[in-house]
């Protein structure tokens, strides 16, 4: 299994490098009053895994209330029209609010991003977190009904500090020098981090078999030289 899928924070306790955000969305949501969100800055930065975590926590036990879209897949204008209308057309099944999540949303035609105009501000029970890298894409009247958050890279010693949680629970070695050279490729990406650390380590673990096996191996024909 994917380390950074097995590992996705699923809770705001277990996200780093975003404490102020999530303080002023636990705000929102403690208020029953939450604006639509706009997530933007580089990958690997706990965008998406946040959004997912407020929809969880507003939708309760009506997961089917959240709607994820990868906008780069869905950029064409019928698609974000009718998920638009769903929205107003529609009441939530069950619960009292419906989520959809824009992932990517820099891959939205200005076109597709007009049409959600109308949605975001009639639409009572839906809350849409739209999602992006670079926000400069993202149309004014989008970026005017949203509360945004910018995402910094995460912090040197945050990724260590996972990795090394993730090293323990795989029950693998990583020494500190090994650590550092990922944090630097990474560049502040988690999600690269752990995806770096899942290779090595998946090469390590090859490299200890083939020599348990050689080992063996050697064992083996000792034992049966003996034997003759």
């Amino acid at each position: 299994m994917n380390w950074t899928e097995k590992y996705r924070p699923d809770d705001f306790i277990d996200m780093v490098g975003v404490d102020e955000t999530i303080e002023q969305i636990e705000g929102f949501i403690l208020s029953d009053n939450i604006p639509h969100l706009l997530f933007h800055g580089e990958p690997g930065t706990g965008k998406t895994t946040l959004g997912r975590i407020i929809a969880n926590k507003i939708t309760g036990d009506y997961p089917e209330n959240i709607i994820e879209v990868n906008a780069s897949d869905e950029r064409g204008i019928e698609n974000i029209r009718k998920i638009a209308l769903n929205a107003i057309r529609h009441v939530p099944l069950g619960g009292t609010m419906r989520v959809i999540i824009l992932d990517e949303s820099d891959g939205l035609t200005r076109e597709a991003q007009q049409i959600m105009r109308r949605p975001m501000e009639k639409s009572c029970n839906t809350l849409f977190i739209i999602i992006c890298n670079d926000v400069k894409c993202i149309i004014k009247p989008i970026i005017s009904r949203c509360a945004v958050f910018p995402f910094d890279t995460v912090k040197g010693k945050d990724i260590i500090h996972r990795l090394k949680t993730i090293a323990d629970n795989e029950g693998v070695t990583v020494n500190s020098e090994t650590l550092t050279k990922i944090v630097t490729k990474a560049g502040g990406d988690m999600r690269s981090a752990i995806n770096e650390m899942q290779k090595l380590t998946s090469v390590q673990k090859r490299e200890d078999h083939v020599q348990q096996l050689a080992e063996k191996y050697l064992k083996q024909m000792t034992t049966g030289q003996s034997g003759g």
